[in-house]
């Protein structure tokens, strides 16, 4: 027997709880259910937070009243004698009357000495009247089969008032199924204890950078899978190596962190036969007993499969309708894996070798493609993509053809036409036009009467990246009224029809043509046909009808192929334009995450549209400066692709921001007329009656006109504004003829023509309300919705209404424009010599009351994000550097005592 006195205390307490612990707010509802249930499971792999969640938890039980005795399990617990000794003792430290003598029963041996002690311990908690919690964590430590009896025999007989909460890296051999029957047992496994996306944001806002970028934070939980302790151990190789963060891919997996983790507290003790086993078909993706026993060579794998199961070493079963049950390992513990096999000596092109023939065999092609290539066995290679492969069904796999095809000897891929022909595509649909072009002429060389229609169709689809919409109708003219056999192709000929018909102004003809679309199918290019639709809408400047259209394509496209898809990244472009002008400002950022880079490569008004997007959320959200700088690194990117458009955008969007800096107000226009000069050279260049080019001028003209009524020369800014109209009105860009209408308010209002002004602001509602424009009237300043809220008579009381909506969100609204900058504004309060606009001083109210800035967003009903930009504007208007130094001088301007 073993005093109780002599124990470790630590054992009796948990770690203590950081405030920077991760709240499980998704984990509440087992929580409740653990308050009511007899007995709780927590069971998961190593670094899943089993721990801090049981900490979370006692802390919340104490707090409704409840005993809580806590009991940390320890490898020398595991013999009977020990783990009796240890459970008395946390039952003692929370004050239980419990001897020491109490463990003299279990000395006689056998069942009767467990009885005794079970019944002694039931006698003196059913004494207890106050609820009472048991939570013993680490209980895979248990080793003697005592154990198991003992806490079976308090589970079968405990009074009601206590409760039992285990956390185990294993199943407990304990029979629970009749409480499972009975709703007494709350089960918390490893796929609940992964964080979700929302988790692992804030855990590195916390423990890596509070302003972390959300396609970094997406990337790293996309690698982590939730894992906690993977995310911080990527967090701590982050802090200790910034530099890293530009490459996010090839984070933590191989870091010596995460090696020295994985080997001392997983697989230390594992038997030599299973390691083996577990490194070799970490070479795959997913597996199951037949193909693991197949690749290994082992006969027994379903065994060890069941063995790695009940270890819950990072093994997740795969959910999928087959005759197999798949699983895949975690992550970073197959990555970790892999490298060992690596350095064991091990021939892994055989390994490969193996599971391409059972793929091949499956007829699972695409994993048997990958390891075809990793065994370097390239027969097999062009065999499973001539007469296996359809990759125009799934169009985001096109960047895995082409890197497959891309290892082919050129000489042997020659010889195949169709994954020529397939290539062609790829590159084409990946913007890599050149590549696309020079296989294209080689395949029209050799066989083109074959391939005809799909010639016709890739051609469309290169003018179509090249942002040229009548050469690209023009390319697929012998086919434009003939309807193609193959589904495939034939999406792409509607949505290639449907996009180009809307970018020349044809809405008529994109709209009967999306009605012959048959919906029926899960072929991806049937999304992209779809989506084009509201592509059109968005072109016509249609915010309502492109919601319609896009926003359950991109639910659906995201489950189907992928949050990171080709259909899924162009439905969320325009879904994000979308909640922009509906000023959901934080929901159109989470709808960009981690998808512009894919964007860099998508059609072109997806890609323009999520660059002018995604700057406009940096200016509103991080500082002009970051804006700029985005807009300058795209415009080089369109440079790349050949795309003036691109390129006018992304000018005209900095032209906008450079009138609203202290640069321009000072008089120093330098730098406004240089952009400005590029972008007029640019529109020279384009002075044809292709719709590109008009757009271009148009672009090009509208920001004239904002560049010289800025300069205070309103009859040159209308007739700029006179060439926007006339682009507007002959390819139906209802959005550029509402800018046009406001902008060319503000310059009449700068004349003293009211009356003028006023029958052009309600051109613009009465459009603005058909099309559910928002942002657009923001965006232009206080000035304009000051001038909005002097209307009074409406051509109906929709119109009416719609107009009292945009005025009261300019009370909730950052503004964007010169409008609202500068002392003297309207708009602004000047106190001091200090000009703020007003809600800069609605921020400096609240932090005058010593608010945190989650607290005055929450009040104001503003983002994070916007609280954090006014109050680096109020400093620096102030020229303090510090919160207090602000609210020093903010009491001083209303009069009040200076307290910390």
């Amino acid at each position: 027997m073993k005093s109780t006195s002599l124990l470790v205390t630590t054992k009796f307490a948990p770690p203590r709880l950081s405030a920077q612990n991760v709240v499980r707010e998704d984990l509440g509802t087992h929580r409740h259910q653990s308050l009511n249930s007899k007995v709780s499971i927590i069971c998961g792999s190593a670094g899943f937070g089993k721990t801090t969640l049981l900490a979370q938890w006692r802390l919340d039980l104490i707090k409704k009243g409840a005993i809580v005795c806590w009991l940390s399990l320890t490898p020398d617990d595991g013999a009977f004698t020990l783990f009796s000794a240890s459970l008395v003792g946390a039952l003692q430290q929370v004050g239980l009357p419990l001897e020491d003598d109490l463990l003299l029963l279990g000395d006689s041996g056998g069942s009767e000495g467990l009885l005794a002690i079970g019944s002694a311990l039931i006698n003196s908690l059913a004494r207890l009247n106050t609820e009472l919690y048991l939570i013993i964590d680490d209980f895979h430590h248990v080793a003697d089969p005592r154990i198991n009896q003992l806490m079976q025999t308090l589970i079968d007989s405990a009074p009601t008032h206590l409760h039992f909460i285990i956390a185990s890296r294993v199943a407990p051999a304990l029979l629970l199924g009749r409480l499972r029957a009975m709703g007494q047992l709350c089960e918390i496994g490893g796929n609940e204890l992964s964080f979700n996306f929302r988790e692992s944001l804030a855990f590195l806002k916390t423990h890596l950078d509070a302003e972390i970028d959300l396609d970094a934070a997406h990337a790293i939980h996309a690698q982590t899978d939730g894992w906690p302790i993977g995310l911080q151990l990527v967090s701590i190789s982050l802090k200790s190596a910034p530099r890293k963060r530009t490459g996010l891919s090839a984070l933590a997996p191989n870091s010596a962190d995460l090696s020295a983790y994985l080997s001392e507290d997983v697989i230390a003790n594992l038997p030599e036969g299973l390691i083996d086993f577990l490194q070799k078909v970490s070479i795959l993706r997913r597996f199951n007993a037949e193909l693991a026993a197949h690749l290994t060579e082992c006969p027994d794998a379903a065994q060890l499969i069941s063995t790695i199961e009940s270890l819950n070493l990072f093994l997740l079963p795969v959910d999928m309708e087959d005759r197999y049950q798949w699983y895949r390992l975690h992550p970073m513990f197959a990555e970790f894996l892999n490298q060992q096999l690596l350095q064991s000596g091990t021939d892994v092109r055989k390994l490969h070798h193996r599971a391409a023939q059972w793929f091949g065999d499956q007829e699972l092609v695409m994993e048997a493609l990958r390891h075809a290539l990793l065994s370097e066995d390239f027969d097999a290679v062009v065999q499973l993509l001539e007469h296996s492969l359809h990759p125009l069904s799934n169009i985001s796999h096109l960047g895995t053809f082409l890197r497959w095809i891309e290892k082919v000897p050129q000489d042997l891929l020659m010889r195949h036409p169709r994954l020529v022909m397939f290539g062609v595509w790829g590159y084409a649909l990946t913007a890599r036009i050149d590549q696309s072009v020079r296989w294209l002429e080689l395949l029209e060389a050799s066989c083109g009467e074959r391939y005809a229609a799909q010639i016709c169709l890739v051609k469309g689809m290169i003018a179509g990246q090249q942002d040229d919409s009548e050469r690209s109708l023009q390319a697929i003219a012998p086919i434009m009224d003939s309807p193609l056999r193959n589904p495939l192709l034939e999406h792409f000929r509607l949505g290639l029809i449907i996009g180009n018909q809307a970018m020349v102004g044809n809405y008529a003809l994109a709209r009967a043509t999306y009605r012959s679309i048959n919906f029926t199918g899960t072929e991806e290019p049937l999304w992209i046909a779809r989506s084009s639709m509201a592509v059109a809408t968005l072109l016509e400047g249609n915010v309502l009808e492109t919601e319609r259209y896009a926003a359950p394509l991109l639910a659906q496209a995201e489950v189907a192929y992928g949050r990171r898809s080709i259909s899924a990244c162009t439905c969320a472009a325009l879904m994000a334009e979308v909640r922009y002008e509906q000023d959901r400002i934080d929901d159109a950022r989470e709808t960009l995450a981690n998808r512009l880079d894919v964007l860099s490569f998508s059609v072109p008004a997806c890609t323009y549209s999520a660059a002018v997007i995604y700057a406009r959320l940096q200016l509103l959200q991080e500082t002009p400066r970051a804006a700029m700088d985005y807009l300058g690194k795209r415009a080089e990117h369109f440079r790349t692709r050949k795309l003036d458009r691109g390129i006018a955008l992304m000018l005209a969007e900095q032209i906008r921001i450079e009138l609203m800096n202290d640069d321009w107000q000072r008089g120093d226009w330098r730098h406004g007329q240089m952009l400005q000069a590029e972008l007029d050279e640019l529109a020279d260049q384009h002075s044809g009656e292709k719709a590109r080019d008009r757009e271009i001028c148009a672009i090009a003209a509208m920001s004239r006109a904002r560049m010289t009524r800025a300069s205070h020369l309103p009859e040159q800014a209308l007739e700029a504004l006179d060439e926007v109209f006339s682009v507007g009105q002959l390819l139906g860009r209802g959005q550029l003829l509402v800018k046009a209408h406001l902008l060319k308010a503000l310059v009449l209002i700068d004349l003293d023509d009211e009356a003028q002004a006023q029958s052009c602001l309600k051109e613009a509602l009465t459009l603005g309300y058909r099309l559910g424009l928002v942002r657009t009237f923001l965006d232009e300043g206080e000035v304009l919705c000051l001038a909005l809220a002097k209307l009074e008579t409406f051509e109906s009381k929709a119109i009416e209404a719609y107009q009292k909506q945009l005025c009261a969100q300019v009370q909730e609204t950052e503004f964007t424009s010169a409008d609202c900058e500068g002392p003297g504004a309207p708009g602004t309060i000047v106190a001091d010599g200090v000009a703020l606009t007003k809600r800069e001083e609605d921020i400096l109210a609240l932090l005058e009351q010593s608010m945190p800035n989650k607290r005055i967003a929450r009040t104001l009903n503003i983002s994070d994000q916007t609280v954090k930009w006014n109050l680096r504007n109020i400093f620096m208007k102030f020229g303090v550097s510090s919160r207090y130094e602000a609210i020093i001088i903010a009491r001083k301007r209303s009069n009040k005592p200076e307290t910390s």
